[in-house]
């Protein structure tokens, strides 16, 4: 009885779910999201590397720009809740999901092993091939370290939110094919709260526990999962229309924002705003038509591949610009090379991605031919 009444609530949201294939105002979200990564690469991340150094640093929109990935996460949470009603099962679910990151991921690690020496001033260095591992295969480097070798390192730090979404995906995938849609939601909660309960008891833990579990929960990354939590009941909500998603979604996102620094902290302001933007995005038409203008949703249309390529080669042509025209304005810096790596990212995202996205379907498309021609 119990299977049926899931199955039931299963298939009344994905009655209710839109059938349109993007709903535009997340598109203008994840606009902001990488317009806010943008600036703070650009203008506080590189204090030591950038010819301003701390005379941008502490702006309020740049310094916080950072949090423009827990935003991400958020939205992952909806998104990801959202493609799972469509999946007829686990692996059907990890196969589109890689479809969606590995053709990218491909093509921008490509890009960017290729074009690094024209890029001098990287913080990362000149890569080598071997550093395209990680990335590739959305594993952490210190697994590669581990087992292979000892000097692996990683195209672009910022792949390392792309670690934590696969072991999200995967977990939630688990999780939602065996136990339903709102038990997956309670354990990724329970899995966020896990982490707190760990800060308040580390104090009366031994030294040596307190550090094996400290590292076992950054491997774990069970800290971001308030975000995914978030994103996944704002879907319920919105597929529902039953507002008592929409509180549940608002309060973990409010006690995860507190988590960034304390309370009340700068930290937790900025992404109270964030969250509720996204908040009342879900049934404000005014705030879902401004989030729809055309620039957000360009921005957000390229911001997978924009996120991929953007920091070591921002910064480098940054301090190249400058060495050229030390008299230019430092604030205009980052300007030409932002502009340069959104036109890097479009052509990705419009053409080399779904390019390279045909040709694996294709492939395995023709792997799966073959092999029911040798089982006829």
């Amino acid at each position: 009885m119990k299977k049926v009444i899931d199955e039931m609530t299963i298939s009344k949201v994905a009655e209710n779910t839109p059938k349109t294939n993007r709903l535009l105002f997340i598109d203008g979200l994840r606009g902001i999201a990488i317009i806010l990564v943008l600036l703070y690469h650009s203008y506080a991340d590189w204090p030591k590397e950038l010819p301003y150094h701390q005379q941008y640093a502490e702006i309020f929109l740049f310094h916080f720009g950072k949090y423009g990935v827990q935003l991400f996460f958020i939205i992952s949470g909806f998104v990801i809740a959202m493609t799972l009603v469509k999946c007829k099962s686990f692996f059907d679910f990890l196969y589109r999901r890689w479809l969606r990151l590995f053709p990218a991921m491909l093509v921008g690690s490509l890009l960017i092993l290729i074009t690094a020496p024209l890029f001098t001033q990287r913080p990362y260095g000149i890569p080598h091939l071997q550093d395209l591992l990680p990335g590739l295969t959305f594993i952490e480097p210190e697994f590669f370290r581990l087992f292979f070798d000892k000097d692996q390192k990683i195209l672009e730090g910022l792949f390392w939110t792309l670690f934590v979404e696969v072991k999200f995906y995967i977990l939630a995938g688990l999780m939602y094919f065996t136990i339903g849609p709102k038990k997956m939601i309670a354990v990724l909660v329970a899995l966020f709260f896990s982490t707190i309960v760990f800060e308040f008891a580390k104090p009366h833990l031994s030294l040596a526990l307190s550090d094996q579990l400290r590292v076992l929960l950054h491997y774990l990354n069970w800290a971001h999962y308030g975000w995914f939590a978030t994103g996944a009941l704002f879907y319920q909500y919105y597929a529902s229309k039953d507002m008592r998603y929409w509180f549940a979604a608002l309060l973990i996102a409010l006690i995860a924002a507190r988590c960034l620094g304390g309370f009340p902290t700068k930290s937790m302001i900025y992404m109270t705003i964030l969250v509720l933007i996204f908040a009342f995005s879900m049934f404000n038409i005014i705030m879902q038509t401004v989030l729809s203008n055309k620039i957000l949703v360009f921005i957000g249309f390229i911001s997978y591949p924009l996120y991929l390529v953007h920091e070591n080669e921002t910064i480098s042509m940054i301090n190249q610009i400058h060495d050229m025209y030390p008299l230019l304005p430092s604030i205009l810096l980052p300007v030409v090379p932002t502009l340069l790596s959104i036109a890097a990212a479009w052509i990705i995202a419009r053409f080399l991605e779904p390019y390279t996205r045909n040709l694996i379907k294709q492939f395995f498309s023709f792997k799966s031919v073959n092999l029911n021609q040798k089982l006829d």
